[in-house]
């Protein structure tokens, strides 16, 4: 600050010396000593075109000023017209009345590369030798402005190593009077033109007497493309397409500038991203309407949040997705670490206020997201559309309640309740999540990746209840199921799970098709191996295998026999035959077969190992028996095996252990 303070006492100085010489020797000679000693004094070729002066009215103008780069051909900067007047009787009273001035047709460019300005030279020329040098006497002098105009500027930006550019073709300035070192009211105005599209409009008041602003800032039509190079330093992207409208106003006091009230009304319309010429995401519309920033109590009151028509796409591979693709490495070598000496004291600083933030209204519609997952064996290619979200009086520290509506694939439809806190989201949250109709074709690639078993048909729908209390989960899932089809297992395909698949949705359909499951999830989301996908994947699948090998016992209670004991009958190694307990459980098994032909129950029998050689005889009698009977009940041969199993010990049961088996091809 002390540098620039420098720099423009020099060139308040060279100013006040020019008018000095035209004052005592006219326009044409001062336009001569400009341009003969202007490089001695700005250390860059000055060109003047014409000089004038008035001494009775205190005008003085000057036309057609160029400064040259430092090679001395390249036009840097200059102006048309600076045309002043001034109060010259009131000088001697130590103030400076600027009752009029104005510079027309002001054109610059600025180029940097890498540290340096092509201006670089020129405060290096102003700058004092001593960098301690300050004088803090207050000053004695009032500098009165008024009638301020910065007419059709045009201000070019270039960076070139970092591919950005900024063109402000047409600037204006006005500002009808301000008084530095009086109590009068100071007011302003901005008006610019951005090269690539925008027009932007400024408006401040200041009262001195008071200390108290006013100021407004209009923005309309901003091209986005205006920043693209910016963009670019963060992310890779080729394009970006929008255009930005702002209103802006600010009021306060200038002694307390955090307790200003801030509003704004913000809308981004038709924004398109674009990489390696696909489009990642688009925007029809996003409208922000803020009723009240408050910087010190870091509080924003947002009245409406409105987003319409977004599209965007999420493709994950191995270790990557399109997102992450996108970000540039940042570079690490000037960041302090901890241990750092030369890291800055904080000790002692005030801790920052936690964030306030409430959204009146949150409405998010007519939005399509696509995910794509390439990390499967097949491609998971998910679209959903018609999405739409609505949320009221959305906080950080309250609980807060949100509702969601989408088209999944295949006509499927998702509907979805929200409830919980957003600061403390492990203390309470609950989610009541349907999925109505979706093809079960469209998450084939997952029951490949996982099972090695395509999903050839069928519709799914779920209805989830999920809370989650103190960190504890707990999910009650139901999962209904029509016409389920599995195809052959893929040879291709190493599955993270050996399931019985096709035996088990063979067993688990009812008659007419259709499958009925609840599958519970627990959990603690704070440990390091939660996943709720795998605990979904982990019930599914004991379930799979419990009824895929036993599933004389899962048609039992589908048929209302879940209250007898399927799966052992007890036999008494001395008794002859069997007894009418025995027979009505033989029965039950028999009915069981009987309703799909492809069950295959197993029989083994159990005899103690004392027994002789006539026990051993009634037991094969007994094999007998049960064969005829089971063939008497209408079961074919390769529906049933009877066989004797090894001794057991004498403090063992004795009888026939019942398992049972589909015989289909996985």
């Amino acid at each position: 600050m002390k540098k620039f303070i420098k720099v423009l006492l020099w060139i308040v100085g060279i100013v006040a010396a020019l008018l000095l010489v035209v004052s005592l020797v006219g326009g044409p000679v001062a336009k001569g000593y400009v341009n003969r000693h202007g490089e001695s004094l700005t250390g860059r070729r000055v060109e003047v075109g014409n000089i004038g002066l008035n001494l009775f009215t205190g005008h003085v103008y000057m036309r057609g000023l160029t400064v040259y780069e430092d090679d001395a051909a390249t036009p840097f900067a200059g102006f048309d017209t600076l045309d002043v007047r001034v109060h010259l009787l009131q000088l001697p009273f130590r103030t400076v009345n600027v009752r009029h001035l104005t510079l027309s047709g002001l054109h610059a460019t600025a180029l940097q590369d890498g540290e340096r300005f092509n201006f670089s030279t020129l405060i290096e020329h102003f700058a004092s030798d001593d960098e301690d040098d300050q004088d803090t006497t207050p000053s004695r002098w009032t500098l009165k402005f008024y009638n301020l105009r910065l007419a059709h500027a045009s201000l070019h930006y270039r960076d070139l190593r970092g591919n950005k550019e900024l063109s402000l073709p047409d600037v204006n300035l006005r500002v009808p009077g301000f008084v530095l070192g009086g109590d009068e009211a100071t007011e302003g105005g901005l008006n610019l033109s951005f090269d690539k599209g925008g027009h932007l409009a400024a408006d401040a008041h200041y009262d001195a007497d008071k200390k108290q602003y006013q100021a407004s800032v209009d923005l309309t039509g901003f091209a986005l493309r205006n920043v693209e190079g910016y963009v670019r330093d963060i992310i890779e992207l080729d394009e970006v397409g929008g255009t930005l409208t702002a209103h802006l106003t600010a009021s306060g006091g200038t002694s307390h500038l955090l307790q200003s009230r801030i509003s704004a009304n913000v809308a981004l319309t038709d924004m398109e991203l674009r990489s390696d010429h696909d489009r990642l995401a688009a925007m029809q519309e996003l409208t922000v309407k803020v009723n009240n920033v408050n910087l010190e109590q870091n509080s924003f009151d947002v009245a409406e949040v409105h987003l319409n028509g977004l599209t965007a796409t999420y493709e994950q591979w191995d270790g990557y997705s399109n997102i992450s693709r996108l970000m540039k490495a940042k570079d690490t070598s000037d960041i302090q670490t901890p241990g750092d000496s030369t890291a800055s004291d904080t000790t002692g600083t005030a801790a920052k206020k936690p964030l306030r933030l409430r959204v009146g209204n949150l409405l998010v519609e007519h939005c399509a997201l696509t995910y794509i997952n390439h990390t499967l064996p097949d491609e998971f290619r998910f679209p959903i559309i018609n999405l739409t979200v609505n949320a009221n009086n959305l906080t950080l520290s309250g609980d807060n309640n949100a509702q969601l509506r989408a088209t999944l694939p295949g006509g499927g439809h998702l509907m979805a309740r929200w409830e919980g806190n957003l600061d403390n989201w492990k203390q309470h949250q609950s989610l009541f999540l349907t999925v109505k109709g979706l093809d079960l074709k469209q998450i084939s690639p997952w029951t490949v990746a996982y099972t090695g078993q395509p999903v050839e048909d069928g519709v799914f729908g779920l209805t989830s209840r999920n809370s989650i209390n103190n960190s504890m989960l707990n999910g009650q899932n139901t999962i209904d199921i029509y016409n389920p089809v599995v195809g052959k297992k893929r040879k291709d395909v190493k599955a993270e799970k050996h399931l019985p698949l096709k035996a088990a949705l063979y067993v688990l359909k009812d008659k007419d098709g259709k499958i009925l499951l609840d599958v519970p999830v627990k959990g603690n989301i704070d440990s390091p191996e939660f996943n709720y996908m795998k605990l979904v994947w982990k019930t599914l699948g004991n379930l799979i295998v419990k009824v895929a090998t036993s599933p004389a016992r899962a048609l039992g209670n589908a048929l209302g026999m879940g209250g007898s004991d399927l799966e052992f009958i007890a036999v008494n190694p001395a008794q002859h035959g069997l007894t009418s307990e025995q027979y009505h459980t033989l029965g039950q098994l028999a009915t069981i077969a009987q309703s799909d032909s492809l069950i295959v129950l197993h029989l083994e029998q159990h005899m103690p190992e004392a027994a002789n050689d006539t026990v051993a005889h009634g037991y094969e009698m007994r094999n007998a028996m049960v064969r005829r009977y089971l063939a008497e009940q209408g079961l074919s041969e390769e529906q049933y095996i009877v066989t004797t199993g090894d001794p057991v010990g004498a403090k063992e049961p004795t009888g026939y252990a019942v398992s049972s088996e589909m015989k289909i091809e996985e």
